[in-house]
């Protein structure tokens, strides 16, 4: 009775300090968990599983010795009674423990619109939506606003020439590939150059498109006719060699029967020896010279098949580039074309809104657009409207208006002087 009274007392006194330990927690029992959170966990007699653990895209927490639990939508209290209970059901005594749950890094919130900064930057508790603003450098300045709108127009312009450039140069491109891979001695202009025929550069771009084309194919019929010379040259050698060993098969024949007879005297004992032996000797040598001129046939003929193969299998190799070089062209085409969408619609944007400077002549009247924040709820997003003391959650994104010019008025994006009323 005593011992267990003393092991209540022990485990008290374990609990109290293990409490007083921790650093102070953030008291948000409403606050649920979501992806990219970072909490920060410490478990009573489990040293291996204190630290810094983030929810994963999963959502969820990855522990070792218990692995995975899914934490999106749990509040701390929730996470730390389920890593306790995932405790006590691996002990063996089966004693639970005490868990402690804090966030350590808050999942960001995203600011966008008429703000210097736009982006995403980490939450805090508390969090207004004119704080916000403010991490984000606060809305455009005045001073400044004109002064980027012009920059804009500047760099959006540039962009669309020098992608527009790029574009042409990819289009004749991928047309000389295209005429390339068909066996073409001439490029058909694209249609998107169609209209521009007559201008100097596009005359210059497709004449170095077409004389590229006139060197590659220039190379091929070399590589041909080169094969073609080999071929020739081997064939009147292996003719040669036929002749020569119809030639030695001859001789062979004609030996041969003099043998038969010599043979045939010396069975009578007509025939001298040494005469046979170099009849014999003669023919061995005539039947080596006629396997030696078989065999450099054989060798002549592989020479022309390998010449044959060795141009093929280069001008495959020479194809599986051309392809290759067709599908990059294409995808950087692809995006060109994006890159000059994004910057016409840039271009346009600029030289139809001026947001610093529609702001200040709605402040100067006292009138300010409300804002909008997309709260997330589950996994749908909801708006909600707000103004500049709202709080701000985790997860939120905070549309700040763009607003525009009253109707009417102009602004000269050359200079940074106010606009003519």
């Amino acid at each position: 009775m005593i011992k267990k009274k003393f092991s209540q007392i022990a485990a008290s006194l374990s609990l109290a300090a293990f409490l007083a330990a921790l650093p102070a927690l953030v008291m948000a029992d409403d606050y649920k968990l979501g992806v990219s959170d970072r909490v920060k966990i410490r478990v009573q007699e489990w040293p291996d599983l204190n630290g810094e653990y983030t929810v994963t895209p999963d959502g969820a927490v990855s522990l070792p010795l218990i692995g995975n639990i899914a934490a999106v939508g749990m509040d701390l209290n929730d996470l730390a009674k389920a890593i306790s209970d995932r405790l006590q059901q691996r002990s063996e005594r089966g004693e639970r423990v005490l868990t402690a749950v804090e966030i350590a890094q808050y999942r960001p919130f995203v600011i966008t619109g008429d703000v210097q900064r736009p982006g995403q930057y980490p939450y805090r508790p508390g969090l207004t939506v004119i704080e916000a603003i403010g991490i984000a450098g606060g809305y455009y300045r005045p001073e400044l606003g004109l002064l980027r709108l012009g920059r804009d127009v500047a760099v959006a312009s540039g962009d669309i020439h020098t992608q527009s450039a790029k574009l042409n140069r990819l289009l004749a491109r991928e047309a000389r590939l295209k005429a390339t891979l068909d066996g073409r001695d001439d490029i058909p202009l694209p249609p998107e150059l169609a209209k521009q025929k007559d201008d100097p550069e596009i005359a210059a771009i497709m004449k170095n498109e077409q004389d590229a084309l006139a060197l590659a194919n220039a190379m091929k019929r070399g590589e041909n006719t080169e094969v073609q010379s080999i071929k020739s040259l081997y064939q009147n050698e292996i003719e040669t060699l036929h002749g020569h060993v119809q030639a030695l098969t001859q001789e062979h024949d004609a030996i041969d029967t003099q043998l038969n007879q010599m043979r045939s005297m010396a069975a009578r004992g007509l025939a001298l020896a040494p005469t046979m032996f170099a009849l014999e000797r003669s023919s061995a040598q005539v039947a080596s010279e006629q396997m030696s001129a078989e065999t450099n046939i054989v060798r002549a003929q592989e020479s022309i098949k390998l010449a044959e193969q060795r141009v093929k299998q280069a001008q495959q190799d020479r194809s599986v580039i051309e392809t290759k070089d067709l599908e990059k062209t294409r995808d950087e085409i692809a995006e060109a074309r994006e890159k000059i969408v994004t910057s016409t619609q840039l271009l346009h944007e600029a030289q139809t809104s001026a947001p610093a400077e529609a702001r200040e002549q709605l402040s100067q009247s006292g009138d300010r657009p409300n804002f909008v924040i997309l709260r997330r709820d589950g996994k749908t997003m909801h708006e909600v409207t707000a103004d500049e003391t709202t709080l701000v959650a985790p997860d939120d994104v905070i549309k700040i208006p763009t607003v525009r010019l009253p109707s009417g008025t102009f602004l000269n994006l050359s200079r940074a002087d106010p606009p003519t009323r």
